[in-house]
């Protein structure tokens, strides 16, 4: 007569990899793609509130570019008109003051002196009109430096949203998956668990509830098979025909196999 068989030893533990992370697509999948839309309306709100703010001051700067290229041309006109005025006041001089030399020279030395005040004033205002130029170019560049960075970072925000909610859900669609699988081995009449859930699964203590109804259950399942094998004994003590305990022993030895399965 068969005894009562033992569970076989567990399997090696399961490694994860990246073509398993999909165990059920379709709940996976509906779940990632909730928190994907989620993750893009929050990103666009966010993204486009950044945008305009940034970019009101840009604008800011810009306009204040601007006002001083307009406060440079000025300055720059009022130099040209300077020095204009400076060239006829010379030339009233020479003429005026033709007989009179020390006074021209006075007048000239002043009006050398006035004209190197401009010509420094010109050279500070064209240095001004190149910084202004300079800093409307960096925030040109650095507007769209800054669109780039914030299309990039939201995508990268979402794409790793995406992900973590493949990884999430497949530490729930996987302890599902495996305790799918058993309830038809179980339904079979298959009573063993070979191994637990993975490291980091959740439904744990779901899974222990499951893990010990099924034991509970082999447990009354080799309770019946032993009952069963005394009967089967005492019969036999009792001169029973062989045929006639065949269909018992062969109920014994089938559910010695569905224990063994």
């Amino acid at each position: 007569m068969t005894g009562t068989p033992n569970p076989s030893v567990s399997p090696p533990p399961y490694k994860r990899r990246a073509r398993n992370y999909l165990l059920d697509p379709r709940f996976q999948l509906k779940y990632t793609g909730l928190l994907v839309l989620v993750a893009l309306f929050l990103s666009g709100v966010l993204g486009t509130q950044l945008w305009f703010t940034h970019k009101a001051v840009i604008s800011q700067s810009q306009h204040a570019v601007e006002q001083g290229r307009e406060t440079v041309r000025r300055g720059q006109k009022t130099v040209e008109e300077s020095k204009k005025v400076s060239e006829v006041v010379a030339m009233n001089i020479a003429r005026e003051y033709a007989d009179n030399p020390e006074l021209a020279k006075l007048f000239n030395a002043d009006t050398d002196k006035h004209n190197k005040e401009l010509a420094a004033e010109q050279m500070r205002l064209q240095e001004d009109a190149k910084a202004l130029e300079s800093q409307a170019a960096y925030l040109a560049v650095q507007q769209q430096k800054t669109l780039w960075v914030l299309v990039g970072g939201l995508a990268i925000l979402v794409v790793a949203i995406a992900l973590a909610g493949i990884v999430f859900t497949h530490k729930i669609a996987g302890p599902v998956f495996k305790m799918s699988g058993l309830l038809r081995k179980v339904g079979q009449g298959q009573l063993r668990i070979d191994s637990g859930l993975r490291k980091g699964d959740e439904l744990v203590e779901f899974f222990e509830t499951f893990r010990k109804m099924v034991d509970r259950l082999r447990e009354r399942h080799i309770d019946t098979m032993e009952r069963l094998e005394q009967a089967i004994q005492s019969l036999e003590q009792s001169d029973v025909a062989a045929d006639k305990l065949a269909p018992l022993k062969a109920l014994h030895d089938e559910m010695a196999s569905r224990l063994d399965s």
